[in-house]
């Protein structure tokens, strides 16, 4: 460039310059952090130190700050009010300028300092200057969708406009210190002076003149269908480019969070080893070591997303990565929560041991009760009727034996050593549970007895359909001892029905077998085969529950007397358990057949109190 040029832009720079402010009209600006503030790094790692290279120059030689901010848009206000928004909250409304460029959109502008501002006003052909600057930038913007390295090449542009003006400027400053230092008399400062006024003359001849044929240029660039406007250009929308770059920073939140996630684990994994060992914790580790991978795998594609510039590829790419994470982080999560689980119900086993001990007490008088019902109703059927009872009390009586060692097991190791005491104590509740069922068959065996053929049709059904559906589920031979069972149990509960032969014993089989079924079914089920087979289930337990109920209400009502049992408390307990049960049918279907089959249960007790025949 030729001096005289460069004395002709000399104004410009100067003004740039100069020290201002200006009032800020956006609600939320952004505030600049560098020369380049690119929050979504839109900008690959090059192509940001290239300008932040290219704009610290510019400073470092010339003391002028011109910064550049790259946003995905201008949350809908003009570019222009959100630029000079920005530069309120920014350095570069002390002493610069300040590019902005939204690539979503396609549209850019630039401010400055208050007085920079203000000449733009005064000065026609310094607001022409720069808006040529802008010009030569969006020269670059061509492409659809708006690149990476579009956006790049076009702040490179305006920043060596900025550096040519800033250039001339320095020039003509160190000149000018130069002449003042040599002047010796008046004549020779009129020579500078007159010297500085033809140079700064011609100057702006040869500024007017290239104006002027630009001005031309550029007519003839429109009338050829081009459009060269520097100002308010059309947006280049671009509904791809705009759907990749989302899905590219979600990659880049979720990645964020899964390495939280893993750290946070890694450390909780650690103390289970510590705590239940590390067989326990082996599942654990499997886990932690898949998610691991993912968030490693998720890492290196996020780096080929910033180095790819095709949109499609970039979405492709981000798919990945949260489809690697949500297959590989839910299990680790599930498995944090297991040992969650475990630990609270260590620190509660003080408790446990407390409500088995109580239990234990309420189960050796219910034993006790259970042989009195047995002698009772054995004056009422015949003895091959109750046969499948006669053992139950010995069966029970053992099983809580066992329940009453377990317990001074988990006892003695209370204090020192939690594995062996929630072993002992899961022992003991199984021995409790067990003796339970013993107990309550005999509590039940009158009222099974009294619509034993209407409780027996409703279990040979529901056994059909079970062995029906397990038989369809599933053609291995996986299953075949457990199908020839289910068989076994129908035929005995059809000759039940003919007979009488044994229909407790029967009933018990076809319970026994429906429920083994069930366990078996469910993870050949789908989600919603499994919900719909779990509520038919509800249902039929909720029926025979209030059936129960009602029958036992008129029974009790006909049947005053003193009773050994608070008969009341019973029954109550039964009717918030149905009601529990209906509540959460639609939600919980196997709640609810659990709290049916406890109202059931309740109300058979409250049946076999002493002193209610």
């Amino acid at each position: 460039m030729s001096r005289i040029r460069r004395l002709g832009v000399v104004a410009i720079m100067m003004v740039a310059m100069l020290v201002g402010g200006a009032p800020a009209f956006a609600t939320e600006p952004l505030t600049t952090s560098g020369h380049v503030t690119d929050p979504d790094g839109f900008l690959s790692d090059v192509e940001r130190a290239q300008l932040e290279s290219d704009a610290e120059s510019l400073r470092s030689t010339y003391g002028a700050i011109i910064d550049a901010v790259v946003v995905p848009n201008f949350s809908g206000q003009e570019p222009s009010v959100w630029c000079q928004a920005t530069l309120e909250k920014s350095r570069t409304a002390e002493k610069g300028i300040l590019y902005v460029v939204s690539y979503e959109d396609g549209t850019d502008t630039y401010c400055a300092d208050a007085q920079f501002a203000r000449n733009l006003t005064t000065d026609p052909s310094l607001k022409h200057t720069f808006d040529d600057a802008r010009a030569k930038a969006r020269n670059n913007y061509t492409s659809s969708p708006l690149t990476s390295d579009a956006v790049s090449a076009g702040i490179s542009s305006f920043i060596s406009d900025i550096d040519t003006a800033s250039y001339i400027h320095a020039q003509v400053h160190r000149h000018n210190v130069t002449m003042q230092q040599g002047q010796d008399s008046r004549d020779e400062d009129d020579k500078t002076r007159i010297a500085i006024i033809v140079i700064i003359a011609g100057g702006l001849l040869v500024l007017t003149l290239f104006l002027k044929l630009r001005a031309k240029l550029r007519g003839q660039e429109q009338d050829d269908g081009r459009d060269t406007r520097p100002a308010d250009l059309t947006p280049l929308v671009d509904p791809v480019r705009r759907e990749a770059l989302r899905a590219a920073a979600e990659a880049r939140r979720r990645l964020s969070e899964a390495e939280e996630q893993v750290r946070a684990a890694e450390e909780d994994w650690n103390f289970a080893r510590a705590q239940f060992g590390s067989a326990a914790a082996e599942q654990y580790g499997l886990r932690l070591e898949a998610a691991k991978a993912a968030v490693a795998r998720g890492l290196d594609t996020h780096k080929q997303i910033e180095q790819t510039p095709d949109s499609r590829a970039k979405r492709r790419l981000a798919t990945t990565i949260t489809e690697d994470l949500d297959k590989n982080l839910p299990p680790l999560q599930d498995a944090r929560k297991e040992f969650d689980a475990q630990r609270e119900k260590r620190s509660s086993l003080p408790t446990q041991l407390a409500d088995a001990r109580e239990r234990l007490v309420e189960e050796l008088a219910d034993l006790e009760r259970s042989k009195e019902e047995l002698s009772s109703i054995a004056g009422l059927y015949p003895a091959s009727i109750l046969a499948s009872l006669q053992d139950n009390p010995q069966r029970a009586a053992q099983l809580l034996e066992s329940a009453r060692a377990a317990l001074e097991t988990a006892s003695a190791h209370l204090d020192t050593d939690a594995t062996r005491t929630a072993s002992a104590l899961d022992t003991a509740q199984r021995a409790l549970t067990m003796a339970n069922v013993q107990t309550d068959a005999i509590f039940s065996a009158k009222t099974d007895l009294d619509a034993f053929r209407e409780r027996l049709t409703s279990s040979i059904g529901s056994v059909s359909t079970a062995l029906t559906d397990t038989k369809q589920l599933d053609s291995s031979d996986a299953f075949s001892p457990l199908l020839d069972e289910a068989e076994a149990a129908i035929a005995r509960g059809q000759r039940a029905l003919v007979s009488d032969e044994d229909p407790l014993g029967a009933l018990e089989s076809l319970r026994d077998v429906e429920l083994r079924l069930e366990a078996v079914l469910a993870p050949l089920m789908t989600q919603e085969q499994a919900k719909r087979k779990a509520k038919e289930t509800a249902q039929r337990h909720i029926r025979d529950a209030d059936a129960a109920l009602t029958w036992a209400r008129r029974y009790l009502k006909d049947h005053e007397g003193s009773a050994l049992l608070d008969v009341g408390k019973l029954m109550s307990e039964a009717e918030q358990a149905m009601t529990e049960a209906r509540e959460v049918l639609d939600e919980d279907p196997l709640r609810a057949s659990a709290a049916a089959s406890r109202a059931t249960t309740l109300t058979n007790r409250a049946l076999a109190a002493p002193g209610r025949r």
